[in-house]
């Protein structure tokens, strides 16, 4: 049996894996995945997205799985996945659940379904399951995903030890999928350079493995050049363009724990990515939101200084105008899908945006659904781009 300490440094290898996949997406099956298996003893597993198969821009990368049988799952069976079935009806399919499959349907149940006769039962190595959901069914920034492990019927059955094991891995599987998926550009190629790091609508920052500010792109610049509740300071000792500042105190204290937490890689402290950190501006209402990232050791980002953590900063107050109208006309929608259109501008999800409009979470996910078909997008960077392809900034 492995120490403590051996546990404890098996677990800070994965993690530091896991951040490879942000900037460099082949890593998850050549490195990542293969990792994870071997640390939760599980030799098979897939990183996909259940509702959403490759032709609908979706993916999965697999571990273990022989591809063809798992592509059955998208042409053939996907309607006949009573895991993931169970899992909406049961209400479990939020981010940060860990799931054992026989929470979702009872091992005797599973082996008389279509799921199990017809596909599971192709690899004998699939009937137990244990998944947990990366981005949920109201995310509003990613389609939803989850990563799930599998192992054969003459091992020991996923428990209570594995799902804890998961859940400490779990936030940063969310933090380098949402870090792969936020640099990504217009064309889905993923940013690897400043310039084109320069080119993404949110602010980016990047810092040391000490907290300092080494690079701001422009949009990032913009806001905190106007010194509105967040700035630089920059310090004698300062190596970068200083450190990030909030004048609220409770702010700058949240901010401290999130970049400690990230530059470490807690593994007990590192929150879910669609976690944020608010920071409220002078007088206003309005704050800034800010989203915490590791980076791979030795991502450059063509600086050549290596960036140890990445922050995305948004500026709730720096909107877009959308006519309401000119929406509705576009893009075929009713008056309360363009109303959410809007709101989802400025809402990280689904139950904020119900929260801002008091309605029903469950009636903005389904508008949010008819919005994302009448506007022939499936993804968050392509609805914003078309959203501000009708919009302008206001001043």
């Amino acid at each position: 049996m492995e120490s403590r300490y051996e546990e404890l440094q098996a677990l800070s290898n994965v993690i530091a894996l896991i951040y490879e996949g942000a900037t460099d997406p082949s890593r998850w099956t050549t490195d990542i995945l293969p990792a994870v298996c071997a640390y939760l003893e599980a030799p098979k597993c897939a990183l996909f997205t259940p509702l959403h198969t490759p032709t609908m821009g979706g993916f999965y990368l697999i571990h273990g799985m022989i591809p063809e049988i798992f592509d059955l799952r998208a042409t053939v069976y996907r309607d006949e996945d009573v895991w993931t079935q169970a899992g909406i009806q049961k209400g479990l399919f939020v981010e940060g659940s860990v799931i054992l499959g026989t929470e979702l349907v009872p091992q005797d149940q599973l082996i008389e379904t279509k799921w199990y006769k017809g596909f599971l039962s192709r690899d004998p190595g699939l009937i137990q399951m244990i998944t947990s959901v990366i981005f949920g069914l109201d995310s509003t920034t990613s389609m939803p995903a989850c990563v799930s492990f599998f192992r054969g019927p003459d091992v020991p059955m996923f428990g209570e030890s594995d799902r804890q094991r998961l859940q400490l891995v779990l936030p940063h599987f969310s933090r380098s999928l949402g870090v792969m998926q936020r640099i990504r550009s217009a064309e889905l190629t993923i940013a690897s350079s400043s310039a084109a790091l320069d080119m993404l609508l949110s602010g980016v920052l990047l810092t040391d493995s000490n907290g300092e500010i080494t690079f701001a792109n422009k949009a990032a610049q913009a806001i905190l050049k106007s010194g509105d509740g967040l700035s630089l300071k920059k310090f004698k000792t300062s190596a970068g363009l200083g450190r990030l500042v909030a004048e609220n105190e409770l702010a700058n204290l949240a901010l401290g724990a999130a970049l400690r937490a990230t530059l470490t890689r807690d593994p007990f402290e590192t929150e879910h990515f669609s976690d944020c950190v608010r920071v409220p501006k002078k007088g206003e209402a309005s704050a800034y939101t800010l989203q915490f990232s590791a980076l791979a050791d030795h991502t450059e980002f063509g600086q050549g200084n290596a960036a140890s953590a990445i922050i995305f900063l948004s500026d709730g107050a720096e909107n877009v105008d959308v006519d309401e109208k000119a929406l509705e006309s576009a893009y075929s929608l009713s008056p309360a899908e363009a109303r959410v259109a809007i709101a989802l501008l400025e809402c990280s999800s689904a139950k904020e945006v119900a929260a801002y409009l008091d309605v029903s979470p469950h009636t903005v996910r389904t508008q949010i659904k008819a919005i994302y078909e009448k506007m022939g997008v499936d993804t968050r960077p392509r609805f914003v781009k078309a959203m501000f392809g009708l919009a302008r900034r206001r001043h």
